[in-house]
Formats: structure tokens, sequence, C-alpha cells
């Protein structure tokens, strides 16, 4: 199944109720929780509301958004892009879920990140920091020197997210995938999903859509990604880097609802796709392979059964597989500054109710 437009009927969702989630999405503005968003809802494969509100440039010349506007996704990437690469490599019996990750990079030898389990990485049980203060330089065997000094000789303990695993994950899938991450991207998701207006940076804001993200020192970021350590290694990274439109955030969506069937082939097999959603730690933070089940993480006391993503400068998915629904949302909560994430969070917990609510 791909995604079509149909009427709110159609999808089995209440009109009613998605004007009222339209009209939440208004008040996000009011509340100055974003400059602007761009939000689909479908449910069936049917597209039964997307709409585009707000600005997606605020300084002149301003712009306001578009449908086919084009965000910075940052850590959706996670989820987009290193998870479903690497389960596609597994289908291909190039790696193992169970491999300790100096199998992949042997830099890492001597390390107890080395000694973590690419499934660890995935669900971020991989004893690892966060992030890390460090300068990423461009020449990698210095950038891994400095990682590695960075992550210390003690791995955290329990579940501590990680933008360094996914890190490590994308220089995983480049090694035993043979190719760099942009080219395995576009062989295992956006071909077969066809995800064309979906790439790494930088991107021309001249010629596209670009929503612009944070007022910097050194001028306005706007198609070079928000994310310093990505920035810093030239925009491709396994734990953010990637630009998209809604509309393919959607697609994506649907192909994992769909069992990794995309418009034009397989992103993967039924098996691998099935492990994106699984839960793979317990309550209180189920995660599957690059998705966590969202719950209440936005509080507003509504535990929201959908699995997805979230990304630092304010875009979002979700699907829920037992009800077929799908639901992007793509704000630029850091343009022309970062907003206060609890803005966000509390627009978007509403709004995802409505949704919720207004499946018949």
């Amino acid at each position: 199944m791909s995604l079509r437009f149909g009427s709110a009927e159609e999808a089995g969702l209440s009109r009613d109720e998605l004007i009222t989630a339209y009209e939440l999405l208004l008040s996000g503005l009011d509340e100055d929780a974003y400059a602007g968003a761009v939000c689909l809802v479908a449910r069936h494969g049917v597209i039964a509301g997307f709409w585009a509100l707000g600005w997606r440039r605020l300084q002149e010349p301003a712009a306001a958004m578009t449908h086919d506007a084009i965000f910075d996704l940052a850590s959706l990437t996670k989820a987009i892009v290193t998870a479903p690469v690497i389960l596609r490599l597994r289908s291909e019996g190039k790696l193992s879920l169970e491999d300790p990750l100096c199998r992949h990079l042997p830099w890492t030898e001597g390390s107890f990140a080395g000694e973590a389990k690419l499934i660890d990485l995935l669900t971020h049980r991989g004893g690892l920091p966060p992030t890390a203060d460090i300068g990423w330089a461009k020449e990698p065997r210095q950038r891994h020197s400095e990682l590695l000094a960075a992550i210390g000789t003690e791995p955290r303990t329990g579940g501590v997210y990680s933008d360094l695993g996914y890190y490590l994950l994308g220089c995983v899938a480049e090694a035993a995938g043979g190719e760099p991450l942009p080219r395995l991207f576009g062989r295992v998701v956006q071909g077969p999903l066809g995800l064309f207006g979906s790439g790494y940076g930088p991107r021309d804001a001249g010629r596209q859509p670009i929503v612009a993200s944070e007022e910097r020192p050194e001028g306005l970021l706007e198609g070079v990604v928000h994310d310093g350590k990505a920035r810093l290694m030239g925009g491709i990274a396994g734990h953010a880097g990637l630009f998209a439109p809604a509309l393919d955030v959607a697609l994506f969506g649907q192909a994992v609802l769909d069992g990794g069937m995309g418009r034009f082939g397989t992103m993967l097999p039924k098996a691998e796709a099935a492990l994106l959603l699984a839960p793979h730690t317990a309550p209180p933070d189920p995660r599957g392979l690059g998705f966590f089940e969202w719950g209440e993480r936005d509080g507003n006391d509504f535990f929201f059964p959908a699995w997805g993503h979230t990304g630092y400068t304010g875009t979002s998915f979700a699907i829920a597989p037992k009800t077929g629904l799908l639901v992007v949302l793509l704000t630029n909560r850091v343009h022309p500054v970062r907003r206060p994430e609890e803005r966000l969070k509390s627009v978007r917990s509403r709004f995802h109710r409505a949704v919720w609510h207004s499946q018949i």
C-alpha cells in the first residue's frame, strides 16, 4: 500500500476532530512554540490532513511555509537512515546485531565501546554518554582518537540516549556495506520508497524551499545541518544530517506499517521491518530499533499508543500499527532562536490526543 489523498471518512477519521487538531497547531504559533509547521495525518494509507502554516524563514526575505518545505530532520535520521540500513545489511549477511562494535571498527578495540553489541547501540544501551564536547576533527583518525578519549573508561549503566552510538552505527554501516552512508540510504531507503525530496546536505536554499533553522554567529543555518557534530563532519552522520519534506517522512512511515514495502520496491524484508517496532528494552522506556514507544513522553496525561521518533529541531513522526494511523509533524522550533522544548511538547501532546481520538 502506498499513500494517496482522500477524505477523512475514507481514512476512518472524524473530520471535526481533524479540524480541532489543526486549530491546535495554529495555537502553537500563538504560543511561540515554533515559527512554522507542516503536518500530515493519514490512516489506512489515506492522507486526510496535510497542512502548512506559519513561516519557514522569518528573516528578510521572509518566506511562508509550504507543503513541500524541506526540513532538517535532526535525530529522525537515526530512524529513517541508520536503523533501516543496519537491518538491511543484516538481511544481506554482512553483519549480525550480536556483533561487537570492534568487529567492524577495529579502532574501537581496547575501549568498552568496542565490546558493545550493535543491538545495544541501536537501543541506546551501549553505555555511551549522550554526546561529547570534542572538536570532531574532519580527519577520521584524529576524530576517532578524540571520541574514544571523550567516551572515557567507565560505561554508563542503564539506557542512556546517545548520539554517539548512532554516529558509530553510521560508521559500521559504511564499513560493512562498503559504501558511503548517503549511497546506502539511496539504495536501501530512498530508491525503494521514492523519497525524491530527501538526502543529506548541504542543500541549496536558493533553489529549494529549505526551512531555516538557527541564527548562529556565523550566519543563518539554512540547508546546513543544525547538529554541531554532524556539521563539523561535512553534514553526513548516522545520528543527524538528513533533510526531507513531510511527505517523504510519511512515505517512510507507511512503508514500516506495510512491513517494509515501498512504492518501488522493498526497503526491508518483513522480518527485519518488524524489528523496528519490536520492544527490545523493558518499560518504562520501551525501544525498538531506531524507534521508541511514544507513551507519555509529551506529558499532559496523555498516553499515545504509537511508535516513532523526535528530532531536536522540532521534528517528529509517529505510527500506530494496530490502527494504521500515521502522523508527521515537522516544525522549526529553533528558528531563528531555540525555543523551550516544553512548548512544543505541550502542543504536540494536545495535537496527538485530538488526532488519536479522531479515529472512528
